[in-house]
């Protein structure tokens, strides 16, 4: 994996669920006579059945979403959205159509590749977009590179802890909101007999997210702190970010991870929580899927992962996997600023959650039926700071995980040293 959004094996498992059919309506373009009742939702009128007919080519690996699709062409009658999903090796498939500058307009780009390719001048400035201000401030700030910004991401996911309702309902406790509530709710948990966590360390990257719930908190306090990383203007040593591993640690050490768990996959840890053998489960919210409508061996919530500590805000990680930019050579500028503007609509962005059953980054777009889990997760996400996390370079991850299996293993790592593996991880990756 070359970016923590969420691991490669899941992404592909993910990609492979979802995968829908994205068709507009037809390839063929409209004709440029269209009358102006054709539009539906107003603004195109005559102005629109004098226009010569536009196609506009969206290449992305996840859905799109079908109903908004048709009432953007409803909307605008000379313009045909033309979907172009593409399951395997999408990175290297948009990076050739890059070099060649194929006929592009707009694409959904990984976090990690935006610097890059705004290096490169191939990305559109919606700098002066008056739709920025629709949208979260992080997914505004991932799209952003030296100051301008070049796109945003639509769909997120969040860093959260799903939980046993009946568990917190029987033993009286409220959803913990700082770092001390979750270590009493644990305690609680414990003394009752029941396993506060699971989690397994055998699919190493599903061990990462009680220590990397950080991240959005260091992102909190500094925006750029990533990048700096990955510049070496500052180092994993450093000491703002010498607490990384305390959480998990400091869970590992009470004991409140469900005894020999740690050799499971996530498949197993799953059912190990279905089978209501442990009261929590951190994870990402993609995994909303393993808890649909008719699960009814328990109630199921989910909150973000309160690692704050008292007086400190609690900060959600999200992460995203897509950003939706505009190519510079496209013969359709205005074209895709009016999909642009049309997308970050909250009612438009809410038709786009409850169609393809995803979070988006608009506020207020959140579909709150797209999941029996979504409103109450949605709401605790908006009321709260959201940070969305842009990525870790390459060398990270086969440095990270096995760490963080280290701990688990009760293998008693000193986090200094840690720390100083994940720098010299980091050091591989100044140069590239």
């Amino acid at each position: 994996m070359n970016h923590f959004r969420f691991p490669k094996l899941l992404l592909i498992a993910l990609i492979s669920a979802l995968l829908v059919s994205a068709c507009g309506n037809g390839n063929d373009a409209k004709p440029s006579n269209a009358s102006p009742s054709a539009s539906t939702s107003g603004g195109s009128g005559d102005a629109a059945s004098n226009k010569d007919p536009v196609t506009l080519k969206i290449s992305s690996w996840n859905p799109i979403s079908t109903k908004v699709i048709e009432k953007f062409e409803e909307k605008y009658p000379y313009i045909t959205i033309e979907p172009d999903q593409i399951a395997d090796q999408y990175r290297e498939v948009i990076r050739t159509r890059i070099v060649s500058k194929a006929d592009m307009d707009i694409a959904w780009m990984f976090p990690n590749q935006m610097r890059e390719y705004v290096d490169q001048g191939v990305l559109m400035d919606f700098s002066d977009a008056s739709w920025k201000g629709n949208y979260l401030e992080s997914a505004v700030q991932l799209g952003t590179v030296n100051g301008k910004t070049y796109g945003v991401p639509y769909n997120y996911y969040a860093v959260v802890i799903f939980y046993n309702r009946d568990v917190f309902k029987n033993l009286n406790l409220e959803v913990p909101k700082t770092w001390e509530e979750l270590l009493a709710v644990s305690e609680k948990i414990k003394a009752s007999g029941l396993a506060p966590f699971v989690t397994g360390g055998k699919d190493a990257w599903a061990t990462q997210f009680m220590s990397s719930g950080n991240f959005g908190a260091y992102q909190h306090k500094d925006p750029q702190i990533f990048e700096k990383l990955a510049s070496g203007e500052k180092k994993w040593t450093d000491p703002e970010v010498a607490n990384f591993y305390d959480p998990l640690i400091e869970l590992v050490d009470k004991g409140y991870f469900l005894e020999n768990s740690v050799g499971l996959g996530n498949a197993q840890v799953v059912q190990v929580f279905k089978e209501g053998k442990a009261a929590m489960y951190p994870m990402g919210s993609w995994a909303l899927d393993e808890f649909p409508a008719e699960f009814k061996d328990f109630e199921v919530g989910a909150f973000p992962i309160p690692l704050n500590k008292g007086g400190e805000p609690l900060v959600v990680n999200l992460i995203s996997d897509n950003i939706f930019t505009g190519i510079s050579w496209s013969k359709h500028q205005e074209e895709i600023k009016l999909f642009m503007e049309f997308i970050a609509q909250p009612e438009n962005a809410k038709l786009w959650s409850d169609d393809t059953k995803a979070a988006v980054t608009v506020v207020g777009g959140t579909s709150p039926t797209y999941h029996p889990i979504a409103a109450e997760l949605t709401a605790s996400i908006e009321a709260n700071i959201s940070t969305i996390f842009p990525s870790l370079t390459p060398s990270m991850e086969p440095a990270y995980f096995p760490m963080l299996q280290q701990i688990l293993l009760k293998q008693n790592p000193n986090p200094a040293d840690l720390l100083q593996e994940m720098q010299k991880a980091q050091e591989k990756d100044y140069a590239k």
